[in-house]
This record gives C-alpha cells, structure tokens and sequence, in this order.
C-alpha cells in the first residue's frame, strides 16, 4: 500500500448533522421527522448535483429545487426566497462541521508511515475546499493533494476522475485504497477503477448491487482506525 484516498463528505464528517439543525431551525420543517425526510433530500440533491456538474443549472437553482421538491412530497410549498433563506441557515451550520471521532487520528498514523493521504471529492471547489478549511485538514494535505471533481470536469463514480489521482501521483492501481461512505459513488467508482474499496458505512445501508466490492466494510471510524492499523505496520 502507498496511497490512501478518502471521500470527504459522510466520511471525514457528518454532513448529516449541520443539515438536522437547519431542518430543526427553519419554520417549514420543524415538525418533519428528520431520518424520513432525509433520503427524500439526498434523491433531489443527487439530480441537482448532476444539473450542475453537466452545467445546466447555477449553484443557486440547485439549492432552491433540492429543498423545494423535497417539501413538494411532503405537501409543504414555500417560495424561492424561502429556499434560499433554508440555504443560507445550512451554509451558516456547515460552518461548524468537526471531524468524525478518530479521524485525524488516522490520518496523522498513516503519514507517520509516510503513505501518501489524498481526497477526491464530489462538488463545487468553493464549498469543498472550504469544507477541506474549517475541518483543519490543511495541516495534513497540500491542495494538490484534494482532487475536487468541479475543478476536473468529472466526478465520482466516473473512473477518469480516479485516473486522474493515478496520473497525478503516479502509483499503480494496486498500491491505492479508497476509504468512502457512498456505496454506488465511492466503493463502485473505485472498484471500477481498479482500486481496493473500503466502505464505511455507519447507517448500514444495504449494497445497490447483489455483490459488494468492498474490500473491507467498517461500520464506524472506530472499525475503521482499527482495520487499517492492522493491516498498515
């Protein structure tokens, strides 16, 4: 092993808890169960990300129809300033996001090893390198060494953007492992690709396909730190 590459959101954070508050805080939603309306949130926001990264949609379009449609289904309709009102709670909540447990732990032990730490990362630059700020990860990686898929013109599960960690880099598909939450983004991308697949799952989410390529599947940071200080010595 020379690389690891890890996914930054649900991952090296929860992405989860700054979205919980803003749904807590804004008027429209306060009486919505969370863990209900949460997947609704995450179809919407899949499509809109996919507007955007083909260049059909501005950020501020996808931000408005990924809260809108999610409240459609509930039967709850509020206006484009409302959308954007919703926005600017979570963008104000994401500010304070914190690295899951163990962590920075892991990554300090592995560049004591000196394996090589990288993330690819799906969305706009501003708000991942943003996001690669607030967390403190600037102590531990170079901005060469986040590869943002707004910044290449492909994202995840496509395996040009994997291709281009290779290029960047220049290590063998056989000499990387992939650390992600995303079963169809991260751990189908990355198998694809070649590369050995570690799927940290927390929600236990069951796999889209029948077989799962994971290498490994861990169900917290915890499981995580443990597996690889076994296998990394």
């Amino acid at each position: 092993m020379r690389t690891i590459a890890f996914d930054l959101d649900d991952t090296l954070y929860d992405r989860n808890e700054p979205l919980k508050q803003t749904f807590a805080s804004f008027t429209p939603t306060k009486e919505l169960r969370f863990n209900e309306i949460l997947p609704i949130y995450h179809k919407y926001s899949d499509i809109a990300f996919e507007k955007v990264t083909n260049q059909q949609w501005t950020l501020e379009e996808s931000y408005v129809y990924r809260i809108r449609k999610t409240l459609q289904e509930q039967n709850i309709g509020i206006s484009e300033q409302d959308a954007l009102a919703f926005q600017a709670m979570y963008t104000k909540n994401q500010d304070r996001i914190q690295l899951r447990p163990h962590i920075e732990e892991i990554i300090q032990y592995l560049q004591n090893k000196e394996i090589q730490t990288i993330i690819i990362t799906n969305g706009p630059s501003t708000n991942q390198r943003k996001k690669v700020r607030q967390l403190g990860l600037e102590a531990y990686l170079s901005a060469n060494e986040i590869i943002v898929s707004e910044e290449e013109g492909v994202a995840k599960p496509d395996v040009a953007i994997f291709k281009v960690a290779e290029k960047r880099f220049g290590f063998a598909k056989n000499e990387v492992w992939y650390v992600g939450d995303s079963f169809p983004m991260d751990i189908i991308g990355a198998s694809q690709a070649g590369w050995k697949a570690i799927w940290l799952n927390p929600s236990r989410q069951e796999p889209v396909i029948n077989s799962n390529p994971a290498e490994k599947t861990v169900y917290s940071t915890e499981a995580l730190k443990e597996y690889l200080f076994q296998i990394i010595y």
